[in-house]
């Protein structure tokens, strides 16, 4: 590992400040869970590393009814997991969180970190992506806010430019009568990286109806992908066997696997119709109840 420069911003302007003078040798350190991998195996080798972990407006979770609930991007993925206010508000996020790796890694990772690293095998961002998430990104000439399924470009890449860094993650309130349902599969161990994960979310209108559908794919090409043929072929009508059977089928067309020591592509397309079934039965299931 190279000799780098660390720094230790308090505050999120000077960070983004420092982001913009390293003119992309800069790079942001949080948890770590990724970052010291790269650098160890020399895939990554930054001049200077710019520690956040002091920057306290990047902590915390909050929740309003009309914005939704709003988790500070050095929230880590053990605070996700036993916070109350998710517990409540979305235990869904509880779920997931519970499989992700191990309690050593839960306990350093950081959303934010999770999310901006554009790590392809891993768990939240499709949850979130079925949630119609939006990203507040700061940068050394101001903010914006984005919805997340738009920040992914390729295998580890982000639309982030050198001096942005996401500040927060905004999960808006669902409808009534709305399901969501995680499943994610791994061919070898639990605390491996998923070989596939799908999220399934589904709003109820008149009779039963699907009115809002989401189906998120994990795993199965360089960025998260929103199988819309999948949803469209449930949009509309009350979900019955044959329908989820269906859009199982078109979403294992939607997306791109490829054939590594966790399966062929053949079985990942296979896996994918069966969890997009067995997903949009439970978020169903689930709407209806609610």
């Amino acid at each position: 590992m190279k000799t780098f420069d660390y720094l230790e911003p308090t505050t999120v302007g000077e960070a983004c400040a420092l982001l913009k003078q390293g003119r992309g040798e800069a790079r942001v350190f949080a948890g770590g869970a990724l970052m010291t991998i790269l650098m160890k195996e020399g895939l990554l080798q930054p001049k200077t590393l710019i520690n956040i972990k002091r920057i306290s407006a990047l902590k915390g979770i909050d929740f309003h009814p009309a914005q939704g609930l709003a988790i500070g991007a050095l929230v880590t993925h053990h605070e996700l997991e036993t916070s109350k206010t998710v517990k409540e508000k979305l235990p869904i996020l509880c779920a997931v969180e519970k499989e992700v790796a191990n309690i050593r890694v839960r306990s350093m990772a950081t959303i934010g970190g999770n999310l901006a690293s554009g790590e392809p095998l891993t768990d939240l961002p499709q949850v979130f992506i079925a949630l119609d998430a939006r990203i507040r990104i700061a940068s050394s000439s101001g903010e914006r806010v984005m919805a997340l399924e738009d920040l992914y470009i390729d295998y580890y890449q982000t639309s982030l430019a050198e001096d942005e860094i996401i500040t927060q993650v905004i999960v808006p309130p669902a409808p009534e009568r709305s399901g969501i349902e995680y499943i994610r599969f791994s061919s070898s161990s639990v605390v491996d990286k998923p070989c596939v994960g799908v999220a399934a979310r589904i709003s109820l209108g008149v009779e039963k109806a699907c009115q809002t559908v989401r189906i998120v794919l994990g795993c199965v090409g360089p960025t998260p992908v929103r199988a819309k043929k999948a949803e469209a072929v449930v949009v509309g009508k009350p979900l019955d066997a044959r329908l989820a059977e269906e859009a199982g089928s078109v979403a294992s067309g939607e997306c791109s696997p490829v054939s590594d020591l966790r399966g062929s592509e053949q079985y990942k397309r296979a896996i994918v119709g069966v969890l997009v079934r067995r997903a949009l039965a439970r978020a169903y299931e689930d709407a209806s109840q609610s």
